[in-house]
């Protein structure tokens, strides 16, 4: 039989051990409670720190001039604009004959380039449509072939079939997927054939560089491959600096992160004089003006 007091100390351990084992479990309800709220006010903390909020000063437009190693002229003439507050990055061809106005002392873009160069050029062309333009860089198909080897291959959907053949280009590409080496890169912006004439052949360059910056300038943005960036400015000519991309990283990683593609190409319309001069239409001015001012 059980005395009272071995009854009262069974009852005491039941008591400490069911208490215990209640605290027990508060315990590990309030970590797990407390660890997410830890993780999330380290994730705000994180966030706060790379947190970017689009400023105007962060726009920036480049003039681009492609020469033709092969023939030894202006491949390209193209703009393209860091527009954060827009968030997008708008690139425009221009035909070789685009009208400047009479202040600049040049008649056309290809004028001013081959008698005072690409500075000359991208200030006559500002000065012209009353945009901004406030870098230059010139650059041959070489040095463009070996920049886009480095960075990678461009998936780019082609619109018509290309054939042609003269001299040292041949080109056969069909409509469709295609994936773009440097060389076929190249060799694209050089086709003289396109259906449409001289406008075509600029829209068409203008998606090409769109496709360009959309796939491969991520390949730039990652600590590992920024000395990338400095090797392609290296290849070019011009007044872009390596402090220019350094102090826009946060801004391109920004507009790369939005949904959608960052870059858009800008295509222009417009007619040629008798004398072979090129004026841009009343709706080309407007959208040039809108995207470049």
């Amino acid at each position: 039989m059980n005395s009272p007091k071995s009854g009262k100390l069974r009852y005491f351990i039941l008591a400490f051990s069911g208490a215990f084992l209640v605290l027990a479990l508060m315990g590990l309800v309030a970590v797990h409670l407390l660890a997410p709220t830890e993780n999330t006010a380290s994730s705000a903390v994180n966030s706060a720190d790379t947190f970017y909020l689009p400023d105007e000063k962060d726009d920036l437009s480049l003039f681009l001039v492609c020469l033709d190693e092969k023939a030894q002229s202006p491949l390209f003439f193209a703009l393209i604009r860091l527009d954060m507050l827009g968030g997008q990055i708008p690139v425009c061809f221009f035909p070789a004959e685009t009208a400047l106005n009479e202040e600049s002392g040049f008649a056309t873009l290809q004028q001013a380039y081959s008698q005072k160069g690409a500075p000359s050029a991208a200030k006559a062309l500002a000065d012209t449509y009353s945009i901004d333009v406030s870098r230059w860089a010139e650059v041959d198909s070489a040095d463009l072939a070996e920049a886009i080897d480095r960075m990678g291959a461009i998936d780019y959907t082609l619109g018509e079939d290309l054939s042609y053949q003269d001299g040292e280009l041949f080109l056969s590409l069909s409509a469709g997927r295609q994936i773009l080496d440097g060389q076929k890169f190249c060799d694209i912006l050089r086709y003289p054939a396109w259906q449409g004439g001289p406008t075509r052949r600029c829209e068409e360059g203008a998606k090409l560089i769109c496709a360009l910056l959309d796939q491969r300038l991520p390949t730039l943005l990652s600590d590992e491959t920024r000395q990338l960036a400095g090797a392609l400015l290296d290849l070019a000519d011009t007044d872009l600096s390596y402090l220019d991309y350094e102090e826009r990283l946060p801004a391109l990683s920004f507009l790369l992160s939005l949904q959608g593609e960052a870059a858009v190409p800008c295509p222009i319309f417009g007619s040629f004089t008798a004398e072979g001069v090129f004026l841009l239409d009343a709706l080309s001015l407007r959208l040039l003006v809108q995207n470049f001012a």
